[in-house]
């Protein structure tokens, strides 16, 4: 069998239980960790491309003040907004909140890319507030949906997995970030980001398709 079912699930604390028994949770760690590495991987893309912001803009004398507000805005904002990232993940679920906090970082991340585009602090300056309001509740939301897959000695290492190659993320950026500026231009280093996180927001989505099937699947039974 693809899956281990119990024979009969009656209720959703029993829904839970199952889930750990299945294969499918290794499929589920795999697409968390490809929609983390979106996330981590642009929210550091300024970092990537200092210099060669610093040379788009001109060199203005106050460059580094509003460098410094891309990851300000980012910041302020994500000290109480994990707060109301949880409360609404526990009311309406981990499946609608990363579909939420995905689109938020698609979204803010698009934004920042067409500020570049146009040369202008402020757009960038929104986007990376929109961005804020998904980056971090959607590690919230992460951690819920991981904990309905794995359960006691697996839920340590499923959470180190996931860190980890998220981190990978930032890695990959550093790397690849500075390249694509220096070989096509900065705008398409930016807008590579938002192509990233469309593959956050389609991971979410078929994280929602597995979970919502298999739910479906075992009350069924």
């Amino acid at each position: 069998e693809s899956f281990s079912f119990y024979p009969y699930v009656l209720n959703s604390m029993e829904v839970i239980k199952a889930k750990p028994e299945s294969m499918t949770r290794w499929l589920i760690l795999i697409l968390t960790c490809v929609m983390m590495i979106g996330n981590y991987y642009c929210y550091d893309i300024p970092a990537a491309l200092h210099s060669q912001m610093d040379d788009y803009f001109g060199k203005q004398s106050d460059f580094e003040t509003y460098f410094s507000l891309l990851y300000t805005v980012y910041s302020v904002p994500n000290i109480i907004l994990p707060f109301f990232g949880g409360y609404f993940t526990d009311k309406f679920g981990s499946r609608i909140c990363l579909l939420v906090f995905c689109g938020f970082i698609t979204l803010g991340q698009f934004i920042v890319a067409l500020g570049i585009s146009m040369k202008s602090w402020p757009i960038m300056l929104v986007g990376r507030v929109v961005y804020g309001f998904g980056g971090e509740s959607m590690g919230v939301a992460n951690s819920a949906i991981l904990s309905e897959w794995f359960q006691g000695k697996e839920l340590a290492f499923a959470f180190g997995i996931n860190l980890s190659v998220a981190r990978l993320g930032s890695v990959i950026n550093n790397l690849v970030s500075p390249t694509l500026a220096d070989s096509i231009d900065l705008q398409f280093a930016f807008w590579f980001g938002v192509i990233l996180c469309g593959s956050s927001v389609l991971s979410a989505v078929l994280i929602s398709i597995f979970d919502k099937a298999f739910d479906k699947l075992l009350t069924d039974k």
